[in-house]
Formats: structure tokens, sequence, C-alpha cells
């Protein structure tokens, strides 16, 4: 994982900044499970970002003969852009309310939170039954074989600077494959920097990306059902469906890090308390950031598929 020296986390953010309201901003995306939180930012005080990579265009590498000459060869990188989304939100709340010696909570501290939350939600084959009646140890084998494989996928055999992603009803069926195998598999629970608890696979955090704004539909799909109406999740083609052939889901591996898949920030994150404004009546809270993703390598992302769970 090539992390350059000069980059940053929300982790970060939250750990060293000394202004109250960017610590809170920062601990609130990664409580709400944004992926923001694995993403390494670099400092870029621009509104467009190039760069170039290698997407199969590799060179042929040509033999000689002793004393003859040798061949000169070159591969024609890919361009690419990428730009920066500004994010800019007042979280206004009437003075009144502020005041009010009865409030249950403080309400400008609820409706930051709903701002952020907000945010969080703004979201935009492995052939291996792991399901509870078709778990056998021939499926459950072939599963972490291609999980496995999911890891050589984007560069990381070992997991190193990987965050794989899946939905809980996956991570809950693993938890129950590993139990069936009488092994760990190459899972281990740790602790991260807060002291919340992080499953881990080999060198890779696996981490549930949760639900969109509607707190019910999961980011990944696959709830599962046994095949039938209620079935929610893909197809055994990673194709997302619901009824009797839905019950399936995906694994998605993001390989973190400067030379794979990172991102960039115009500029720090700037969450002001601006007090009362020129009305008099409203107390206003500014959060300010402008950021993008680059991926520089075909081989960042990874997705495995056709994993049968209900």
């Amino acid at each position: 994982m090539a992390i350059a020296s000069g980059t940053v986390t929300l982790a970060d953010y939250a750990l060293m900044s000394n202004q109250p309201l960017i610590q809170a901003v920062s601990m609130s995306l990664i409580d709400y499970g944004n992926v923001l939180q694995d993403i390494p930012l670099v400092n870029k005080a621009s509104l467009i970002a190039n760069g170039t990579r290698f997407e199969g265009n590799l060179p042929t590498i040509n033999w000689r003969q002793v004393n003859a000459e040798g061949v000169s060869v070159h591969g024609q990188p890919t361009p690419y852009q990428e730009q920066v989304y500004m994010m800019t939100n007042y979280v206004d709340v009437d003075k009144y309310l502020v005041l009010d010696q009865n409030q249950i909570v403080e309400p400008r501290a609820a409706q930051t939170a709903l701002v952020l939350k907000a945010l969080t939600y703004d979201c935009g084959g492995s052939a291996a039954d792991i399901s509870q009646a078709g778990v056998t140890a021939k499926t459950a084998l072939a599963f972490f074989e291609m999980l496995d494989q999911l890891l050589w996928s984007v560069d990381s055999p070992d997991g190193t600077g990987v965050v794989v992603y899946m939905n809980d009803y996956v991570k809950r069926r693993i938890n129950s494959v590993v139990k069936f195998l009488g092994t760990s598999g190459g899972f281990d629970i740790t602790k991260d920097q807060f002291n919340r608890t992080v499953t881990q696979y080999k060198g890779a955090v696996i981490r549930d990306p949760g639900v969109k704004a509607d707190q019910t539909t999961r980011i990944i799909a696959g709830n599962a059902i046994a095949a039938g109406s209620g079935s929610v999740g893909e197809t055994s083609a990673g194709a997302d469906s619901t009824g009797a052939s839905a019950n399936f889901s995906s694994i998605y591996a993001v390989n973190y890090g400067t030379d794979h898949f990172f991102g960039w920030q115009f500029d720090v994150m700037n969450v002001q308390d601006l007090g009362l404004i020129n009305n008099g009546v409203i107390y206003r809270t500014l959060i300010d950031w402008a950021v993008g993703f680059m991926n520089t390598s075909t081989r960042s992302l990874g997705r495995l598929y056709d994993i049968k769970i209900g």
C-alpha cells in the first residue's frame, strides 16, 4: 500500500484536529460508516485532476541474440481525468430553539448530525453456496478460495491496504461458515484507534457500508432469504433483482493507496460556528468540503459475485 506521507484520512482529522467541530464532523462520518473514512486524501487545490494509467497496453518484450542490436519498446499510457465534488451546507437553527431551557437534545448538534447522516447515505462469480441450507465443507472452501482470488485481483494477496465491503447478512454468514469449518479461516478481530471492534481477513479490513437514506435498503443488496417472493438481492450473474432468483450477494474489495485508489481534497475540511447571523434569529453552522477520487490502476477495485446466501 503506497500511502504518501502527506495524506490524511477522516480518522486523522478526528484524532488530531484541535477544532472540536472538525473532530465532531469527522467522527460522525466514521460512526455512520461512510466509505470516505477508508480513503487517504491528498491536498490538491484543483477542481480537476489529470492522470495516466496503463490499461492493458503494455510494451511487447523482445529478446535478442548475442551481438545483435536491441529493440526500442514503449507502452502507451491512457490519460484520464477526475473532478472534485463540493459540499457546502448551512445548518440553521432558530435562536429560541437553541436557548430553550426545556430542550431534550441540543438542536444545532442534532441538525448537524442529520446533515452528516444524509452525506453518508448519498450513494450512489464465486459459485459458492454459503446459505444456511446449502453450505458444505466443499462450498465453504470454494468461497474462501474465491475470496483469496479477490485479494489477488486488487494486487494485494495478503490484504495489505485493502478494505473489503459486504453487507451485514454476508458478514454473519461468514461467521457461521468459519465456525462450521472449525477454524479461523484467516479471519481475526481487532480494535481500531477508537477502540471499536474491527474484523479482518488476512490484512484486509472488513466493513459493512450499511443502508441508504431510507434506512432500509442495503447499499450492497442481499437479504439472505431463501428463494421466494421476499428475496431482495442479486441473481447468480450479479444483477440486482427480487424474487425467486435474488438470493445472491456480492463482495467488493478496494486497494487504497496513491498507486491504486485514493482521494484528494481541494483544501482541508472547513467547519465553522458562524454564530447568530445578521437576521438576529438564526444560529448557523457551516460545513464546507471539496473532495474527489483518483484511480491510478486498473487493479484497484474488485468484485466477487455469485455468492449464495439465501
